[in-house]
Protein backbone atom coordinates (compact mmCIF):
# COMPACT_ATOMS: atom_id res chain seq x y z
CA UNK A 1 0.00 0.00 0.00
CA UNK A 2 1.44 3.46 -1.02
CA UNK A 3 2.48 5.69 1.81
CA UNK A 4 1.54 9.45 1.76
CA UNK A 5 3.93 12.37 2.46
CA UNK A 6 4.01 13.82 5.95
CA UNK A 7 3.70 17.58 6.55
CA UNK A 8 7.33 17.79 7.60
CA UNK A 9 8.47 16.19 4.37
CA UNK A 10 6.41 18.64 2.34
CA UNK A 11 7.86 21.58 4.23
CA UNK A 12 11.42 20.31 3.70
CA UNK A 13 10.77 19.92 -0.03
CA UNK A 14 9.41 23.47 -0.23
CA UNK A 15 12.43 24.84 1.67
CA UNK A 16 14.86 23.05 -0.64
CA UNK A 17 12.99 24.30 -3.71
CA UNK A 18 13.06 27.88 -2.37
CA UNK A 19 16.83 27.71 -1.80
CA UNK A 20 17.36 26.36 -5.30
CA UNK A 21 15.13 29.10 -6.73
CA UNK A 22 17.03 31.84 -4.94
CA UNK A 23 20.37 30.42 -6.06
CA UNK A 24 19.13 30.06 -9.63
CA UNK A 25 17.75 33.61 -9.62
CA UNK A 26 21.05 35.05 -8.39
CA UNK A 27 23.00 33.06 -10.95
CA UNK A 28 20.72 34.19 -13.78
CA UNK A 29 20.80 37.80 -12.52
CA UNK A 30 24.60 37.77 -12.40
CA UNK A 31 24.68 36.34 -15.92
CA UNK A 32 22.31 39.05 -17.17
CA UNK A 33 24.39 41.79 -15.51
CA UNK A 34 27.63 40.42 -17.00
CA UNK A 35 26.01 40.30 -20.42
CA UNK A 36 24.67 43.84 -20.01
CA UNK A 37 28.03 45.18 -18.83
CA UNK A 38 29.82 43.53 -21.76
CA UNK A 39 27.32 45.06 -24.17
CA UNK A 40 27.59 48.52 -22.57
CA UNK A 41 31.39 48.31 -22.44
CA UNK A 42 31.48 47.60 -26.17
CA UNK A 43 29.03 50.42 -26.91
CA UNK A 44 30.78 52.98 -24.72
CA UNK A 45 34.18 51.99 -26.05
CA UNK A 46 33.00 52.45 -29.62
CA UNK A 47 31.22 55.76 -28.90
CA UNK A 48 34.19 57.20 -27.01
CA UNK A 49 36.56 56.17 -29.79
CA UNK A 50 34.34 57.83 -32.39
CA UNK A 51 34.28 60.98 -30.24
CA UNK A 52 38.07 60.97 -29.96
CA UNK A 53 38.41 60.49 -33.71
CA UNK A 54 36.06 63.43 -34.37
CA UNK A 55 37.94 65.67 -31.94
CA UNK A 56 41.25 64.57 -33.40
CA UNK A 57 40.14 65.38 -36.96
CA UNK A 58 39.19 68.91 -35.90
CA UNK A 59 42.34 69.46 -33.87
CA UNK A 60 44.56 68.38 -36.75
CA UNK A 61 43.32 71.53 -38.52
CA UNK A 62 43.93 73.87 -35.59
CA UNK A 63 45.93 77.05 -35.36
CA UNK A 64 48.55 75.56 -33.01
CA UNK A 65 49.04 78.44 -30.58
CA UNK A 66 45.31 79.12 -30.28
CA UNK A 67 44.58 76.06 -28.11
CA UNK A 68 43.62 77.10 -24.58
CA UNK A 69 42.16 75.78 -21.36
CA UNK A 70 39.31 77.94 -20.05
CA UNK A 71 37.81 78.20 -16.57
CA UNK A 72 34.25 79.61 -16.84
CA UNK A 73 33.86 80.24 -13.11
CA UNK A 74 36.64 82.85 -13.14
CA UNK A 75 36.96 83.75 -16.83
CA UNK A 76 40.65 82.76 -16.75
CA UNK A 77 42.28 80.95 -19.66
CA UNK A 78 45.76 79.75 -20.44
CA UNK A 79 47.70 78.52 -23.46
CA UNK A 80 47.61 74.73 -23.18
CA UNK A 81 51.39 74.33 -23.17
CA UNK A 82 51.59 76.51 -20.07
CA UNK A 83 49.01 74.59 -18.02
CA UNK A 84 50.68 72.83 -15.10
CA UNK A 85 50.00 69.26 -13.99
CA UNK A 86 48.17 70.46 -10.88
CA UNK A 87 45.96 72.91 -12.79
CA UNK A 88 42.58 72.06 -14.24
CA UNK A 89 40.67 74.07 -16.84
CA UNK A 90 37.22 72.63 -17.52
CA UNK A 91 36.83 73.79 -21.13
CA UNK A 92 39.19 73.32 -24.07
CA UNK A 93 39.03 75.82 -26.96
CA UNK A 94 40.88 76.37 -30.22
CA UNK A 95 40.59 78.16 -33.56
CA UNK A 96 40.25 75.94 -36.61
CA UNK A 97 41.70 76.48 -40.06
CA UNK A 98 39.17 76.75 -42.92
CA UNK A 99 40.27 73.33 -44.10
CA UNK A 100 37.39 72.49 -46.44
CA UNK A 101 38.08 75.63 -48.45
CA UNK A 102 41.77 74.75 -48.53
CA UNK A 103 41.21 71.12 -49.58
CA UNK A 104 38.86 72.25 -52.37
CA UNK A 105 41.61 74.47 -53.77
CA UNK A 106 39.93 77.76 -52.96
CA UNK A 107 43.11 79.18 -51.44
CA UNK A 108 46.75 78.17 -51.17
CA UNK A 109 47.70 79.12 -47.62
CA UNK A 110 50.81 80.88 -48.92
CA UNK A 111 51.40 84.44 -50.05
CA UNK A 112 53.57 85.25 -53.10
CA UNK A 113 52.33 82.26 -55.09
CA UNK A 114 51.57 84.62 -57.98
CA UNK A 115 52.59 88.28 -57.73
CA UNK A 116 54.41 89.77 -54.76
CA UNK A 117 52.80 91.55 -51.87
CA UNK A 118 51.35 94.71 -53.38
CA UNK A 119 51.04 96.87 -50.27
CA UNK A 120 51.58 96.57 -46.56
CA UNK A 121 47.98 95.51 -46.21
CA UNK A 122 47.24 93.39 -49.30
CA UNK A 123 48.50 89.85 -49.86
CA UNK A 124 48.45 88.73 -53.49
CA UNK A 125 47.49 85.08 -53.34
CA UNK A 126 45.17 82.73 -55.17
CA UNK A 127 41.68 82.63 -53.68
CA UNK A 128 38.12 82.00 -54.89
CA UNK A 129 36.52 83.00 -51.61
CA UNK A 130 34.27 85.91 -50.80
CA UNK A 131 32.37 87.38 -47.89
CA UNK A 132 33.45 88.56 -44.48
CA UNK A 133 33.18 85.32 -42.51
CA UNK A 134 36.94 84.78 -42.51
CA UNK A 135 39.92 86.12 -40.63
CA UNK A 136 43.66 85.69 -41.17
CA UNK A 137 46.38 84.52 -38.79
CA UNK A 138 49.99 84.39 -39.96
CA UNK A 139 51.70 81.08 -39.25
CA UNK A 140 54.79 82.69 -37.77
CA UNK A 141 58.00 80.86 -36.93
CA UNK A 142 57.71 77.05 -37.00
CA UNK A 143 54.04 77.26 -38.06
CA UNK A 144 53.01 77.96 -34.50
CA UNK A 145 50.53 80.66 -35.44
CA UNK A 146 52.03 82.97 -32.83
CA UNK A 147 53.80 85.57 -34.95
CA UNK A 148 54.66 88.63 -32.93
CA UNK A 149 52.37 89.40 -30.03
CA UNK A 150 54.31 89.28 -26.78
CA UNK A 151 51.13 88.83 -24.73
CA UNK A 152 49.38 85.61 -25.74
CA UNK A 153 46.18 86.67 -23.96
CA UNK A 154 45.55 89.41 -26.53
CA UNK A 155 46.32 87.43 -29.69
CA UNK A 156 43.01 85.78 -30.57
CA UNK A 157 40.23 87.61 -28.72
CA UNK A 158 39.44 84.95 -26.14
CA UNK A 159 36.84 85.95 -23.53
CA UNK A 160 36.86 89.71 -23.77
CA UNK A 161 40.55 90.15 -24.62
CA UNK A 162 42.10 91.81 -27.67
CA UNK A 163 42.72 89.99 -30.98
CA UNK A 164 45.95 91.64 -32.09
CA UNK A 165 47.18 88.64 -34.11
CA UNK A 166 43.87 87.79 -35.80
CA UNK A 167 43.06 90.12 -38.68
CA UNK A 168 39.77 90.97 -40.38
CA UNK A 169 40.10 90.63 -44.15
CA UNK A 170 38.29 91.16 -47.44
CA UNK A 171 38.69 89.54 -50.86
CA UNK A 172 38.99 91.59 -54.05
CA UNK A 173 38.22 90.64 -57.65
CA UNK A 174 41.91 89.95 -58.41
CA UNK A 175 42.12 87.15 -55.86
CA UNK A 176 43.95 89.25 -53.27
CA UNK A 177 43.34 89.17 -49.55
CA UNK A 178 43.20 92.65 -48.06
CA UNK A 179 43.68 93.13 -44.33
CA UNK A 180 40.90 95.49 -43.29
CA UNK A 181 41.52 95.28 -39.55
CA UNK A 182 42.23 98.50 -37.65
CA UNK A 183 45.20 96.66 -36.07
CA UNK A 184 47.87 96.01 -38.71
CA UNK A 185 50.36 93.12 -38.56
CA UNK A 186 53.85 93.86 -37.27
CA UNK A 187 55.24 91.09 -39.48
CA UNK A 188 53.96 89.41 -42.65
CA UNK A 189 54.86 85.75 -43.10
CA UNK A 190 54.59 83.75 -46.29
CA UNK A 191 52.34 81.11 -44.73
CA UNK A 192 49.00 82.06 -43.24
CA UNK A 193 45.86 80.45 -41.86
CA UNK A 194 42.38 81.44 -42.98
CA UNK A 195 39.95 80.87 -40.11
CA UNK A 196 36.21 81.27 -39.70
CA UNK A 197 35.29 79.36 -36.52
CA UNK A 198 36.49 78.57 -33.05
CA UNK A 199 35.64 75.33 -31.26
CA UNK A 200 35.03 74.44 -27.62
CA UNK A 201 34.95 71.07 -25.89
CA UNK A 202 33.10 70.87 -22.57
CA UNK A 203 31.01 68.63 -20.33
CA UNK A 204 27.45 69.47 -19.33
CA UNK A 205 28.55 69.98 -15.74
CA UNK A 206 30.70 72.96 -16.73
CA UNK A 207 28.35 74.89 -19.03
CA UNK A 208 24.99 76.62 -18.99
CA UNK A 209 22.63 73.71 -19.71
CA UNK A 210 19.71 76.14 -20.09
CA UNK A 211 21.27 77.90 -23.10
CA UNK A 212 19.00 78.26 -26.13
CA UNK A 213 21.41 76.32 -28.35
CA UNK A 214 20.95 73.24 -26.11
CA UNK A 215 17.15 73.36 -26.08
CA UNK A 216 16.69 70.31 -28.32
CA UNK A 217 19.57 68.31 -26.81
CA UNK A 218 19.28 65.99 -23.84
CA UNK A 219 22.27 67.26 -21.86
CA UNK A 220 23.27 66.04 -18.41
CA UNK A 221 26.42 66.59 -16.36
CA UNK A 222 28.32 63.74 -18.06
CA UNK A 223 27.48 64.75 -21.64
CA UNK A 224 30.46 65.78 -23.76
CA UNK A 225 29.62 68.59 -26.21
CA UNK A 226 31.32 70.30 -29.11
CA UNK A 227 30.59 74.00 -29.71
CA UNK A 228 31.36 75.67 -33.05
CA UNK A 229 30.53 78.58 -35.40
CA UNK A 230 31.62 81.40 -33.13
CA UNK A 231 34.38 83.97 -33.59
CA UNK A 232 36.33 85.11 -30.53
CA UNK A 233 38.24 87.69 -32.60
CA UNK A 234 34.89 89.46 -33.00
CA UNK A 235 34.03 89.38 -29.31
CA UNK A 236 32.04 86.12 -29.39
CA UNK A 237 32.16 83.11 -27.10
CA UNK A 238 30.47 79.70 -27.36
CA UNK A 239 26.70 79.67 -26.94
CA UNK A 240 26.52 77.88 -23.57
CA UNK A 241 29.42 79.70 -21.92
CA UNK A 242 28.38 80.40 -18.30
CA UNK A 243 30.94 83.21 -18.12
CA UNK A 244 30.05 86.86 -18.50
CA UNK A 245 32.59 88.01 -21.13
CA UNK A 246 31.70 87.88 -24.83
CA UNK A 247 28.43 87.60 -26.74
CA UNK A 248 27.08 84.04 -26.86
CA UNK A 249 27.01 82.63 -30.38
CA UNK A 250 27.28 79.48 -32.48
CA UNK A 251 25.87 75.96 -32.26
CA UNK A 252 26.43 72.76 -30.31
CA UNK A 253 26.34 69.01 -30.83
CA UNK A 254 26.69 66.01 -28.51
CA UNK A 255 29.84 63.95 -28.98
CA UNK A 256 29.43 61.32 -26.25
CA UNK A 257 27.63 60.48 -23.02
CA UNK A 258 28.82 59.03 -19.69
CA UNK A 259 32.00 61.12 -19.82
CA UNK A 260 33.08 61.58 -16.20
CA UNK A 261 35.97 63.84 -17.22
CA UNK A 262 38.44 64.71 -19.94
CA UNK A 263 41.94 66.10 -20.02
CA UNK A 264 44.21 67.57 -22.67
CA UNK A 265 47.92 68.29 -22.46
CA UNK A 266 50.46 69.49 -25.01
CA UNK A 267 53.78 67.72 -25.13
CA UNK A 268 56.44 68.20 -27.82
CA UNK A 269 53.87 70.05 -29.96
CA UNK A 270 51.44 67.12 -29.83
CA UNK A 271 48.15 67.05 -27.94
CA UNK A 272 47.31 64.18 -25.59
CA UNK A 273 43.55 63.75 -25.18
CA UNK A 274 42.12 61.56 -22.41
CA UNK A 275 38.45 60.66 -21.90
CA UNK A 276 37.29 59.12 -18.62
CA UNK A 277 34.16 57.02 -19.17
CA UNK A 278 31.88 55.94 -16.32
CA UNK A 279 28.41 54.36 -16.27
CA UNK A 280 26.59 53.29 -13.10
CA UNK A 281 24.85 49.90 -12.99
CA UNK A 282 21.55 49.52 -11.15
CA UNK A 283 21.35 47.11 -8.26
CA UNK A 284 24.56 48.08 -6.51
CA UNK A 285 26.83 46.40 -9.04
CA UNK A 286 30.27 47.93 -9.76
CA UNK A 287 30.11 50.61 -12.50
CA UNK A 288 31.65 50.41 -15.95
CA UNK A 289 34.77 52.58 -15.80
CA UNK A 290 37.66 52.95 -18.24
CA UNK A 291 39.78 55.63 -19.92
CA UNK A 292 40.90 56.26 -23.48
CA UNK A 293 43.73 58.38 -24.82
CA UNK A 294 44.63 59.68 -28.27
CA UNK A 295 47.62 61.66 -29.51
CA UNK A 296 47.00 64.43 -32.04
CA UNK A 297 49.92 65.76 -34.10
Amino acid sequence: MRRSFTLIELIMVLVIISFLSVASFKAVSALIVRSYKAKELTRLSLESQIALDQISALLEQRVPASVIGYKPSTGDFKYIQEIGDSEYYEVMEWIGVAYEEYSEGNYTGFADMRPSIKTDDTIATYTNLSGNDYALIFAGAFDRGFPGQSDFNDSFGWHGHESNDTFDIAFDSDGNITITDSVKPKWIYEKYYLVRSAYALARGEDINKNADCLEDLNVDDDTLLLFYDYKPWRGETFCADPGSAGSKSGSATILATHIAGFDAKEQDYTLRLILDINESIKGGYPPIHFSKMKVVF
